[in-house]
């Protein structure tokens, strides 16, 4: 019964190894996959352009570990008829664990040399940048330093102590040493570590520049929109009361506001006029779901037999009513909200007008910014890798975060070796179907006169209204003696 039980333990080892091998398999290649950075589009099935060398070799191996699993079988079989001991299930999980040791510490050291230049972070182009790298290696340095001690510790105590008839277990119950040392070491160095990232946060979040410029990032399904502040220097007021169609940010811009409040009484009145004709219109789909399933198109017809059930259901239950009746209501207190703001002076005091709403982030070397972060829809994520930079974006609130950047896009393209890298603004918080295509790109340019050329070149968000030329004006322009050049 012993033999029988070990025997099985080990039968179950096996195939846990082959499930553990053909898992790393896949593992291996999706990451060789990821490190492409291409996601290639889907092939049609064509065994002819597969590599079949490969592809042997997995079988090969799966028909080895097979076999060595059924050797096991009749081993145990064996010392079952026998009543002699064949093999040692313990001694040989030793073995193997000594060998997972050498290849897990080959692998670590591989990975290190062919990819460590992804894992080590140095070259930040924000000047905060150097102290958060610094804080993540000694974090990592820590933390590397630990499991390699206990993986060693782990897989040579699997193999020095595995079990043995001739030995008995020694029973070690207490030793304050080890509590002392094992409780100690962690509480210090972990000290160290949060006290570390909380002075460094501290610094970065909250230490105020009065000469920041503010820049607010609005991010929504699924993009991006950045909003400069105009000649006045003052990002004008918002809110999401008065987003629109023409007023994406929700501006205070008296106009919008007022064409916002507008358009949604109009709506009201057309929601209020579609509830009272309602009872008819339910009629109406009555009368035609039970024409189509007395002429039997309800199979023919799925989807528009499917809708047009549902409609009647939701009409004849009330549903639709009410779902009307709430719209209504949620309009009706969107209207007084805007109304409430429109008699803000200290809101709608023209602020807004000259601000620059852009679809690209302009930076200035050197210069220091406070981001201002707003979402209209969801919870989204501001990441900006090469400077260190990530704040969430929650709606109905602003979040900030201030940062200096120390490298413009040109020395950042020199010292990567990539003429074509741009700085981008991602989205870090799964927001949605489109989230993986929600960015937008950051420049930072090298001298005032390219920042003031391009900020020039953005529109207001309400263009100053063209002056009229006088009459008199028109009239001595007409006098004016014309310029012939000469040949």
């Amino acid at each position: 019964m012993k033999i029988l039980s070990r025997t099985f333990t080990f039968n179950i080892l096996i195939k846990k190894l082959l499930i553990l091998l053909v898992g790393a398999f896949v593992t291996l290649l999706s990451h060789a996959q990821a490190l492409t950075n291409v996601i290639e589009p889907p092939k049609e099935f064509d065994p002819s352009s597969w590599n079949w060398v490969n592809i042997f070799i997995i079988i090969l191996v799966l028909l080895i570990v097979l076999v060595i699993a059924r050797a096991f079988d009749i081993g145990g079989l064996a010392e079952k008829i026998t009543g002699k001991k064949i093999v040692s299930s313990h001694k040989i999980n030793g073995y193997v664990s000594l060998v997972v040791l050498i290849l897990g510490l080959f692998g670590v050291w591989w990975e290190l040399v062919n990819h460590g230049k992804l894992l080590l972070l140095w070259d930040a182009a924000s000047e905060h940048g150097a102290d958060l790298d610094s804080m993540f290696m000694w974090t990592f340095g820590f933390t590397f330093v630990v499991f390699i001690i206990t993986e060693i510790l782990l897989f040579y105590f699997l193999f020095r102590y595995h079990y043995r008839e001739d030995r008995k277990a020694e029973y070690y119950f207490h030793n304050n040493k080890l509590e002392i040392m094992w409780t100690i070491i962690p509480a210090i160095v972990l000290t160290f570590l949060v006290l570390r990232g909380f002075t460094v946060w501290t610094k970065i979040t909250q230490t105020p520049n009065k000469d920041a410029q503010e820049i607010e990032i609005f991010g929504y399904q699924f993009g991006w929109k950045a909003r400069y502040a105009g000649e006045d220097k003052q990002l004008g007021e918002s809110s999401f009361t008065l987003i629109s169609g023409t007023n994406p940010l929700g501006l205070a811009v008296e106009s919008e506001a007022t064409t916002l409040k507008s358009n949604l009484e109009s709506e009201i009145l057309d929601l209020k006029s579609i509830l009272a004709s309602s009872p008819d219109s339910i009629r109406l789909w009555r009368a035609a779901l039970n024409s189509m399933e007395s002429k039997g198109l309800g199979n023919a017809y799925v989807e528009e037999h499917k809708l047009l059930k549902e409609k009647v259901l939701d009409g004849e239950s009330g549903a639709y009513a009410n779902q009307i009746e709430k719209d209504i209501m949620r309009k009706e207190t969107n209207v007084k909200r805007v109304i409430a703001y429109l008699s803000k002076a200290t809101i709608f005091n023209k602020s807004s007008y000259d601000d620059r709403v852009t679809t690209e982030i302009i930076l200035l070397k050197n210069k220091p910014y406070l981001f201002l972060f707003r979402a209209r829809d969801v919870i989204h994520s501001a990441y900006m890798p090469e400077f260190r930079v990530q704040m969430n974006c929650v709606p109905g609130m602003s979040t900030v975060f201030p940062f200096t950047p120390i490298k413009t896009t040109e020395e950042a393209r020199i010292s990567k070796g990539n003429p074509a890298f741009d700085y981008y603004l991602y989205c870090n918080k799964i927001c949605g179907s489109a989230h993986y295509n929600m960015k937008i790109k950051i420049v930072v340019l090298g001298t005032e006169s390219e920042y003031q050329t391009w900020m020039l070149a953005q529109a207001k968000v309400v263009p100053p209204a063209i002056e009229a030329v006088p009459a008199s004006a028109k009239d001595s322009l007409s006098v004016l003696p014309t310029i012939v050049s000469n040949p």
